[in-house]
């Protein structure tokens, strides 16, 4: 089964855009595409079509144009826009390549830069505060990185170079605590027998404090973490396969003082207690990788600050019938 040739994907920030913050999206468009878009938008469109736009990033191929605009009250704003030429201003993003587009959040614009070149400004149109969801979609085929850090007063985590290998990452610029749920939606092609992990890194030694193994070819979810010397600790394998091969799936994760709970579509999975005191305080977002030929792509990652330290109920927002607000 081979994976389709577009993907949208759509997600809650896990805090409102500051000045100093930063996001960066690495994705590729299919081969021959004739657009695409980003929004960094009030909320999701999906469920509010009427959401406020604070600044839709557009690339239109075949006319060599790029559109940067905003929408306040449904109303669309004057449009800002570069016309590329082959020879004096070629398009530094090309169609069936992955580009790197960097939106850096400063005093009163959008500074935004191209494969690690700077390429324009946009000054804002609403409150900053105001955009906490993130969409990228229309002829679309691979997305590998939407990564939410700051900058000043400092990186918070790490600025690094992006990580081709990685199936998808997903950093964010604040520290995680009680209460904080994260909700990934994806689906997985390809290899049938093959895995992918998510891994939970302290943001310090990246040794990884949780290790989520997804394994189709032994039809089981592995769990461990490193210890101080980066050696593996005991596997938990307990609780059952709830992912099907080709199949979209939600998966919650919910980080309590003591453990992490998950839920896999609207179902409670298994609790993983951590195994370094406070490891949950220094965690910086997670990285997926995918081995023995298996695809998974991620279409949408939501993050939910619950208020409620233990979580209680967490699991209906792994429900397919549960949009994340």
């Amino acid at each position: 089964m081979t994976q389709p040739a577009t993907i949208e994907y759509a997600g809650n920030l896990s805090h409102p855009l500051e000045f100093g913050h930063v996001v960066e999206i690495v994705a590729k468009t299919i081969d021959g595409a004739a657009r695409f878009h980003i929004n960094l938008c009030t909320a999701k469109t999906s469920l509010n079509p009427d959401a406020d736009i604070g600044l839709r990033f557009s690339c239109y191929f075949r006319n060599d144009l790029i559109v940067r605009n905003a929408r306040i009250h449904g109303v669309w704003g004057e449009e800002e826009s570069q016309v590329m030429d082959p020879i004096s201003l070629p398009n530094p993003i090309v169609s069936g390549e992955f580009f790197m587009i960097y939106f850096l959040a400063c005093e009163d614009c959008f500074h935004i830069s191209i494969n690690s070149r700077t390429f324009c400004t946009f000054r804002y149109r609403l409150p900053l505060g105001a955009i906490r969801a993130l969409e990228i979609y229309d002829q679309v085929q691979v997305i590998k990185q939407v990564d939410h850090r700051t900058i000043f007063p400092n990186p918070w985590p790490a600025i690094q170079a992006s990580d081709y290998f990685k199936s998808f990452s997903n950093d964010q610029p604040i520290l995680f605590s009680p209460g904080h749920v994260i909700v990934i939606t994806a689906r997985c092609f390809e290899n049938k027998r093959g895995q992918f992990i998510i891994k939970f890194m302290d943001s310090d030694t990246k040794r990884e404090e949780l290790h989520f193994s997804v394994r189709f070819d032994e039809k089981c979810v592995v769990r461990n973490s490193m210890n101080k010397n980066f050696d593996f600790g005991q596997e938990e394998r307990h609780g059952g396969f709830p992912f099907v091969f080709n199949q979209q799936f939600k998966l919650a994760l919910a980080f309590t003082e003591r453990e992490v709970l998950t839920a896999v579509d609207g179902y409670n999975f298994f609790s993983y207690v951590w195994r370094t005191p406070n490891a949950m305080m220094n965690l910086v977002g997670f990285k997926v990788t995918a081995i023995s030929g298996l695809v998974v792509q991620i279409t949408g990652v939501d993050h939910l600050q619950t208020g409620d330290p233990s979580c209680a109920g967490f699991e209906k927002y792994s429900r397919h019938d549960y949009e994340c607000a």
